[in-house]
């Protein structure tokens, strides 16, 4: 697929940029794994649900109150215990769940578009204007501002622990306008205002229990949390794209491993990403269907580049690259659900990888490569040797994950003669920090955290990056990402993130094997279609209907 863009952007010069409104839409470290009060929810009586259709305004599309009454939907999200977006990844939730939104936004092609921001424009590589969109309201009432805009987007840059990527240098209002100015020339500002940390929050109340009760704009609004049970939402009255139909959700904190079963016992009517094992379970009935989409997300182990490993002689990492079979290890790893991935972007992500080649399952490859390393198998035993000593690497992992893809791994390894084992950890922090280790077991990274892929390259393969386990270096990579900050023609920042890839590819800092999907499975005697997006934090939004 190949990544779409509305408009491209001239460097330097003034463009602006108008796209069509947005929709809510769906779902870490930038390690991006994800790195994670009873309340009454009775539905109201007729007449005060004729209060509430009174307080919207006149230029909002409304949903009638008689439609909303006792529509009470009962599902299993990912769980967190706070919707703070200033806090950590707490934002994610907050979106996940309906509650927030941003500047600017995804949609289900990886386009930007606009949000609470109805236009905006890049006046210099430094510079970048956006007009805030009139008549939004935020969940009680008060009306969304230039500079209520402005504190959050300063608050979040100085309070979350991402802040930093914003490179905000300051954030002026100006009439019905904010200007962002960045410490640095910075394609990829537009992009970072996608991420949830940028959810844009009421700064003009009591912001003290904003870990339960965040005053944002989005189709819900919290009103009630037991810590480790549930979080109880209620439709905003005052959204700016028309009241949700149904009026009020409950998120249970029901695990993967048995939000199937949950669902089956008419507990839930929606689950999100439950176990893949679990999904046999419904297999063949008419009651249950799921929902997928081609996710952001990617599966891989980082090879340990450091000098002094095995792994630093890049021919044994290509040896190890090319014995994987990823039809194989994509099928254990998901289930069906996800698909093979040699590269570091799946095609969901909008980058056009079609250039990019990975290193494919080839037996006879690997086998070449690990002779150009200088290994072979003198005495017989099955497993190759170097200077009479036999290779053996070590595969750090924690103990409480799944070992099945790995001991895969281990065997096809075996087929080429090389031998490798399991080094399971109840904390594997401190060999990953020293780069005590050969290969890495990884969970799945979130590719495009903020709608972009920049900041996932960064962190993974660059000296500075925080996530770069490997202990990769590369000047040509490092100068495409410097290039990248400068580069504001969406089609040649793209072209870029495609020479980017390659590198990585043809070096193996990490090896990739799987691009999962996002899935959930719906009761379809309760709930109507609902829209699945690449990226995972795009799931409630006000369009979701009950039968």
């Amino acid at each position: 697929m190949k990544r779409k863009f509305p408009v491209v952007l001239a460097a330097i010069l003034v463009v602006s940029m108008l796209f069509a409104a947005c929709g809510s839409k769906d779902g870490g470290s930038t390690s991006s794994a994800d790195k994670p009060a009873e309340s009454s929810t009775a539905a109201e009586s007729a007449a005060e649900a004729s209060e509430v259709s009174e307080a919207v305004s006149e230029s909002t599309a409304q949903t009638e109150p008689s439609a909303q009454e006792d529509k009470h939907l009962d599902v299993a999200i990912y769980w967190n215990a706070t919707l703070d977006p200033t806090d950590g990844w707490g934002g994610w939730w907050t979106m996940r769940y309906g509650v927030g939104e941003t500047l600017l936004t995804m949609n289900k092609d990886m386009e930007l578009e606009t949000c609470l921001a109805d236009s905006y424009e890049v006046v210099n590589p430094q510079t970048f204007r956006f007009h805030i969109r009139q008549g939004v309201k935020f969940s009680n009432g008060n009306d969304l501002t230039p500079q209520i805009v402005a504190d959050t987007i300063t608050m979040t840059a100085e309070k979350n622990s991402r802040g930093g990527n914003l490179k905000l240098e300051s954030a002026e209002v100006d009439g019905e306008y904010v200007i962002f100015k960045t410490t640095e020339p910075y394609s990829g500002f537009p992009f970072m205002l996608t991420e949830p940390m940028c959810i844009i929050v009421d700064t003009t109340v009591d912001m003290s229990d904003y870990a339960t009760n965040p005053i944002c704009t989005g189709p819900y609004k919290a009103i009630g949390y037991v810590p480790d049970e549930k979080w109880e939402l209620e439709a905003n009255e005052y959204y700016w794209k028309g009241v949700p139909s149904i009026k009020y959700i409950t998120n249970h904190n029901i695990g993967a491993d048995t939000r199937i079963q949950s669902m089956m016992a008419g507990d839930i009517a929606m689950a999100y990403s439950p176990s893949t094992a679990t999904l046999s379970l419904i297999e063949g009935s008419d009651q249950y269907k799921i929902v997928s989409a081609v996710g952001t997300r990617e599966s891989d182990i980082a090879i340990n580049c450091r000098e002094g490993r095995p792994t630093a002689d890049k021919n044994l990492r290509l040896a190890l690259a090319y014995a994987l079979n990823r039809d194989v290890l994509a099928q254990i790893a998901g289930n069906g659900t996800a698909d093979p991935l040699s590269k570091p972007f799946p095609d969901s992500t909008g980058y056009d990888m079609s250039k990019v080649t990975g290193p494919d399952y080839d037996v006879a490859l690997a086998k070449d490569y690990l002779a150009k390393a200088g290994y072979e198998d003198k005495d017989g035993n099955g497993y190759v040797e170097k200077d009479g000593e036999e290779l053996v690497l070590s595969i750090l992992i924690s103990s409480s994950s799944g070992t099945e893809v790995y001991q895969s791994m281990i065997d096809m390894w075996k087929a080429v003669g090389i031998h490798a084992e399991l080094d399971p950890l109840e904390n594997v922090k401190d060999k990953r920090s020293s780069g005590d280790f050969d290969i890495l077991a990884n969970a799945g990274w979130q590719t495009m955290n903020n709608g972009d892929g920049q900041s996932y390259m960064l962190n993974r393969w660059t000296d500075a990056g925080t996530d770069n386990y490997a202990g990769y270096h590369s000047d040509e990579f490092e100068a495409i990402m410097t290039k990248i900050n400068e580069t504001f023609n969406l089609e040649e920042r793209a072209a870029l993130f495609s020479d980017a890839a390659q590198i990585i590819a043809d070096d193996c800092p990490a090896i990739f094997f799987a691009a999962t999907a996002n899935y959930d499975v719906i009761n379809t005697a309760v709930l109507n279609d609902i829209e699945i997006y690449p990226i995972d934090y795009y799931v409630i939004d006000n369009t979701w209907e009950m039968k």
